[in-house]
């Protein structure tokens, strides 16, 4: 998919009628281009507030720049523009409205869960860039996002992440979908870094970059199965190298979760995973858990409770905790702050004892 950069931004823009007058989605404020620096900006205009009291402003290089990045991470994603720039400079609005009036750029007010209360809210502007799609240019679209966002995962960066068709499998239909499972793992390996676990990640997703360096080679990412002591056989290593996560004690004695991601609606390829391991591993002490998308919850639970899966007592991590996990240890740098009790609390019991 074609990378978002500054340039195409401030292409973008510089198309827009200089002698139009443009109304900001919301409220009624309006703004006029004044003039633009090609090839990276800034954005000159003028502004008119509700009380038509004018003034002057720029949307600055940084600022496209940051945008740009964050569209490029996450394409067709709802994103927030007060939150992504942190509610700082008083250009912002401005930038969201340009954008708006532009083809590719989207207004939608996606479900997102409150993270204080749990309540399922819609009532909060987003943009979107939909690379894909377009409506005519100098006019503003809505369009829908059907899945429900958190608060957390609202600008949160996984770093580029290089997949290519020819590294999916049966498992994987989508460069997409490989790209989320990529995204968990690196959620995880954070999460226990924070927790002061060493992590194992799935052998065949070592290799794939991530800002340039190798999933396997990131910090808190065990090399070997052959350094862990309590894996004393060789089925026990074989069993566990193709599942996605295993969090150990840094001495390697203990194993506090075994973490398998689905993605599709089969959901059954993590459990069967988990149980051929415990398996052949049966004094294992551990918390087995599967992450997935939340709209698969009630499909894992159901599977999870079937007779050959009952006895892991898995449990359930979905998709926005991870990002809001992970958005919360990035955001106030939490690493060997916190212990394993903080995160027990968000895996849902799937399996009644």
């Amino acid at each position: 998919m074609k990378k978002l950069i500054i340039t195409d931004l401030v292409n973008e823009i510089a198309k827009l009628d200089r002698n139009a007058t443009y109304s900001y989605y919301s409220g009624r404020s309006k703004l006029k281009i004044l003039d633009i620096q090609l090839p990276e900006g800034p954005v000159n205009f003028v502004r008119w507030d509700g009380q038509n009291r004018e003034s002057r402003g720029s949307v600055t290089t940084n600022q496209l720049a940051r945008i740009a990045l964050a569209c490029s991470n996450k394409p067709n994603y709802p994103l927030h523009v007060d939150r992504l720039f942190s509610a700082g400079g008083n250009s912002r609005s401005a930038l969201e409205t340009l954008l708006a009036y532009t083809p590719n750029f989207f207004m939608c007010y996606p479900k997102r869960t409150d993270i204080y209360t749990g309540e399922i809210r819609s009532d909060l502007k987003h943009i979107m860039w939909c690379p894909e799609d377009e409506h005519p240019r100098g006019e503003i679209a809505e369009k829908p996002y059907e899945e429900i966002i958190t608060e957390f995962e609202l600008g949160v960066d996984f770093g580029n992440i290089n997949i290519t068709a020819d590294m999916l499998n049966d498992e994987f239909d989508s460069i997409e979908a490989k790209t989320t499972h990529i995204q968990m793992q690196i959620a995880l390996i954070e999460i226990g870094n924070a927790l002061n676990f060493h992590t194992w990640i799935a052998k065949n997703d070592r290799h794939i970059l991530v800002k340039g360096t190798r999933l396997g080679d990131l910090k808190g990412v065990i090399r070997s199965l052959d350094d862990i002591p309590i894996f004393y056989k060789a089925e026990i290593k074989e069993a566990a190298s193709l599942i996605d996560c295993i969090w150990f004690t840094h001495d390697g004695d203990r194993i506090p979760a075994v973490i398998e991601i689905e993605h599709s609606t089969g959901v059954t390829s993590g459990l069967t995973r988990m149980r051929k391991f415990k398996d052949v591993f049966p004094s294992i002490e551990t918390t087995f858990t599967i992450v997935a998308p939340n709209e698969l919850r009630n499909k894992v639970i159901s599977e999870a409770n079937h007779n050959i899966f009952r006895p892991l007592k898995a449990k359930y991590l979905p998709y926005s905790t991870m990002r809001e996990l992970y958005g919360l240890i990035r955001r106030y740098s939490l690493s060997d702050v916190v212990d394993y009790t903080f995160i027990r609390p968000f895996m849902e019991n799937m399996v009644e004892d």
